[in-house]
C-alpha cells in the first residue's frame, strides 16, 4: 500500500530567488530537506504540494521539488483569478510544468487582496468592510467557472479552501461542472466545538455535499477542527461520519506540513488514521494513499 500525502505546502525563507510576498512570512520551517527527512521518517511514499500563499503565484520553489524529486512530489496550483489570461496560467502549469490540481482559495477573489497583503488578516478584513475599491467577489464568478471549467477539461481535480460560508459556491460549481472532479480541504473548516455529527449545521452541510459523486474530502489538517492535542480523537467521529457518507474512496489523508510540526510533529500526525477504532484496512488503505492515487495517478 502507497502511504501519499495528500495535503501539505514547503516554502524557502532564506532563497533570494525565491521571494516571499510583503509581510506573508511564515514562523516554521518549509524547505524540501526538512520535509524529504520527515517523509522518510514516517514511511510516507508521496506528497502533494500545494502551492503556498506565501511565494504567491511565483511557482519557481515548487516547480524545482517536483522537478529533483518526481517521484516523491505531485503539486498543486495556485491561479490569480483576477488575471486575464488565468485559464492560460493553468494550462500551463498542468500541460508544461505537471501539476495535478489546481487550488481556489476565496482570498483570490477579493479584489484588493493582491494589494494589501502587508496587512495583518484582521487589519485586511477591517479594510475590506470599509474601502469601496476592496469588494469581496465569487469563486463561482465568471473567472472561477472559466478556470474551473478548465480544470475539467485538463482532467485535473479543483481543490477548495474553504470555511463553510463558501459551500453554497461549492455547490453551484459541482452542480454546473459535474465532470470536474473537486476536493474540500480541511474538513471543510468545520469545527468539533460547533457539535457532534447530526448537530452541527455546518458539518452536515459538508455530509449533504456528498451528494455529487465527483467530490472528495481531505481529513487533513486535524488541528483546525480539534480542540485537543494530537492524536485529535475529538475529529474522529467526524471522520467516520465523513466515511459512513462519502466512502473511504473519497476521503484522503494529509499532514498539512510545515504546520504539524508546532502541533506534535510529522510522524505522529501519520499515524492518525491508522489509531481510529472500527476502521476496515481496506478502507485504511483508500484514506492512507488509494483514494489520491485514483485522482493524481501514481507516485513512481
Amino acid at each position: 500500500m502507497a502511504k501519499i500525502d495528500s495535503h501539505l505546502h514547503v516554502w524557502t525563507l532564506d532563497d533570494d530567488r525565491y521571494p516571499m510576498l510583503p509581510g506573508r512570512v511564515p514562523n516554521v520551517p518549509g524547505d524540501v530537506k526538512r520535509l524529504l527527512s520527515s517523509m522518510d521518517e514516517a514511511e510516507v511514499d508521496g506528497a502533494l504540494i500545494v502551492q503556498p500563499i506565501f511565494h504567491g503565484f511565483d511557482h519557481g520553489y515548487v516547480n524545482e521539488a517536483i522537478k529533483a524529486h518526481s517521484d516523491r512530489f505531485k503539486g498543486m496550483a495556485l491561479i490569480n483569478p483576477q488575471r486575464m489570461d488565468a485559464v492560460d496560467q493553468l494550462d500551463h502549469l498542468v500541460t508544461d510544468k505537471g501539476y495535478t490540481g489546481v487550488r481556489f482559495n476565496p482570498a483570490m477573489w477579493v479584489l484588493g487582496v493582491l494589494e494589501h497583503l502587508d496587512l495583518t488578516p484582521e487589519e485586511r478584513s477591517k479594510h475590506f468592510k470599509t474601502c469601496p475599491e476592496c469588494q469581496l467577489q465569487h469563486m463561482n464568478d465568471d473567472a472561477g467557472k472559466a478556470i474551473y471549467e478548465k480544470a475539467g477539461e485538463l482532467g485535473v481535480p479543483v481543490g477548495f479552501m474553504v470555511s463553510p460560508k463558501y459551500f453554497d459556491q461549492v455547490d453551484d460549481m459541482l452542480s454546473e461542472f459535474p465532470e470536474t472532479p473537486a476536493i474540500i480541504d480541511h474538513f471543510g473548516g468545520c469545527k468539533v466545538a460547533d457539535g457532534e455529527p447530526g448537530s452541527n449545521a455546518n458539518f452536515d452541510a459538508l455530509i449533504a455535499l456528498a451528494k455529487h459523486p465527483q467530490l472528495r474530502i481531505k481529513v487533513s489538517g486535524f488541528v483546525g477542527p480539534s480542540d485537543g492535542a494530537m492524536p485529535h480523537e475529538d475529529t474522529w467521529p467526524m471522520v467516520k461520519a465523513l466515511l459512513g457518507a462519502y466512502g473511504a474512496e473519497r476521503l484522503m489523508w494529509g499532514t498539512d506540513f510545515p504546520w504539524i510540526q508546532s502541533h506534535g510533529g510529522y510522524v505522529d500526525g501519520t499515524r492518525i488514521i491508522g489509531q481510529i477504532p472500527d476502521i476496515s484496512d481496506g478502507d485504511r488503505a483508500w484514506i492512507m494513499g488509494e483514494t489520491a492515487t485514483s485522482l493524481f495517478g501514481d507516485w513512481n
